[in-house]
């Protein structure tokens, strides 16, 4: 059995699913089993720990008997969360989760429930999260943790809990606590080892009661490096020229989570300086940068996207960036400001470089407007790390070549790497994540295409024969070079 694999799962389950985990490789987990046909217990177990089961048949007898040898190792993932459960029980604080206002403003200021929010939130912070997600279900609140872009479950806590604990989280957001019907907003900031961390806050009436879900938003200056966020020496040179241009406008496209506002902040850090005026336009404000003027959209003060860029358009900006392009007006405005002397940075959520220009087309931009004004398109998504802790060389199956060939053509396959899984990277195999690109630099030959309103696979036909490298293939030269791993580029990119 490899060490410390009994940590990664409450003892009680394995008890419960007759099972005892016994090694762990790319990401799998080797259970012995006394019934591994059930279904209900795999998915369980699964769940557990965010890994892969390979049940292998066992009897009920030596399952029991390894358990009861090893018993001292195995660590149940949530007991500081059970023994804290305990202590709000003796308080009688389950008596009070569907109490006044007054009984969850007193019940949340208990010593139990602030110890269990602070552990909630200062364990996630320890281990990297992006997010922590506080959801309540019929019988039970579930703690999840969001990691590299995955949930990982944390802890099963009782439902009469879920009140207490959100109650907790809005006094400290400065929400209000009575109000349960509509959804609410707020921050709260907090040191961790002498770095500023803000947390930004979002709950949500559902069916069993308000969901939280806690963005952990880092200010760490290594966040807004272009060479930390993965763009290669190429691509720096690439991206370095266009975004100390006079004006024009780029868009960094991908869904949410891919990465897009950390690029858009790494280039503002290349640039500002005392010699511009830079503004930026955000809803909300998720990371703050010296040496720049922030606004935040407020809708219902009236301060939407498009009546604050009127406004800043008469602040002498020399570059601005807008967090979002969602309706004809903010980007008309956008596209005229890029055509007055602006260099403009915004976002759209496009699958890819050339769907941006359909995008703007669909807003009701015309194609003339969009020709004269677009310098770039940065397509991007972010994908795992290999743990360089345990990374090995890896043969890829027949299935996983048929799967590649099958979604991207007939590419050279090229050598790969796994992380077996270590210490380092709680097992898992990957430690951190990594942006792939889809560059989309217009040229002359580019911007006639977009005017005469040619589709989109023409106009990226003729921008790969200009040097557009598609994403996958940006993927594939990571994966060549031992950064990431060829399934996790099959889960994150697709053509």
């Amino acid at each position: 059995m490899e060490p410390n694999l009994l940590q990664m799962y409450p003892l009680r389950s394995l008890t419960a699913c007759k099972a005892f985990p016994t090694k762990i490789e790319s990401g799998t987990v080797s259970m012995l089993m006394a019934e591994p046909d059930n279904l209900v217990s795999l998915t369980k177990l699964e769940f557990a720990a965010d890994l892969d089961v390979l049940p292998v048949k066992c009897t009920s007898a030596e399952i029991d008997k390894l358990l009861q040898e090893h018993s001292h190792e195995a660590k149940n993932a949530d007991s500081p969360f059970a023994t804290l459960a305990e202590a709000m029980k003796r308080e009688r604080l389950d008596e009070v989760s569907a109490g006044s206002t007054d009984d969850l403003k007193k019940s949340s200021q208990a010593e139990p429930v602030v110890k269990m929010v602070d552990m909630i939130i200062d364990e996630a912070i320890k281990a990297g999260a992006s997010d922590i997600h506080i959801e309540p279900n019929e019988d039970k609140v579930l703690v999840r943790n969001r990691i590299d872009g995955l949930l990982r479950n944390k802890a099963e806590l009782p439902h009469w809990m879920s009140s207490a604990l959100t109650s907790r989280i809005k006094i400290l957001a400065d929400l209000d606590i009575a109000e349960k019907r509509v959804p609410q907003d707020g921050r709260i900031k907090r040191t961790v080892d002498g770095i500023s961390i803000d947390l930004r806050i979002s709950t949500l009436p559902t069916h069993f009661g308000e969901k939280t879900v806690i963005r952990v938003l880092r200010h760490t200056a290594d966040l807004f490096s272009l060479e930390n966020l993965g763009y290669t020496d190429d691509e720096i040179k690439i991206v370095n020229d266009l975004i100390h241009k006079p004006q024009g406008i780029i868009f960094v496209t991908g869904p949410t989570g891919s990465g897009k506002s950390s690029s858009l902040f790494a280039f503002l850090n290349r640039i500002k300086g005392k010699e511009i005026n830079i503004t930026t336009i955000e809803n909300p404000i998720e990371i703050k940068l010296s040496g720049i003027n922030q606004v935040q959209v407020n809708e219902k003060a009236g301060l939407t996207f498009a009546s604050t860029l009127r406004s800043i358009l008469r602040q002498d900006p020399d570059v601005i960036l807008i967090g979002e392009i969602r309706d004809k007006e903010t980007a008309e405005i956008a596209i005229r400001a890029a055509q007055t002397g602006h260099l403009v940075f915004s976002t759209l959520h496009t699958n890819d470089a050339i769907s941006a220009i359909t995008r703007l087309r669909d807003l009701g931009i015309e194609p003339f407007l969009t020709a004269s004004s677009l310098l770039s398109v940065i397509a991007q998504r972010l994908v795992r790390r290999i743990c360089p802790h345990c990374k090995e060389r890896f043969e890829p199956s027949e299935m996983l070549m048929f799967k590649y060939r099958h979604l991207f053509g007939d590419v050279e396959i090229p050598d790969s790497y796994i992380g077996k899984g270590c210490n380092r990277c709680n097992n898992t195999g990957f430690e951190g994540r990594v942006g792939v690109f889809e560059l989309l630099v217009l040229n002359q030959d580019l911007r006639q295409m977009i005017m005469d309103r040619k589709n989109d696979i023409e106009i990226k036909e003729m921008a790969m024969r200009s040097g557009m490298r598609p994403i996958h293939i940006n993927g594939l030269a990571k994966v060549r070079e031992g950064i990431t791993s060829m399934e996790e580029l099959l889960r994150v990119v697709s053509v």
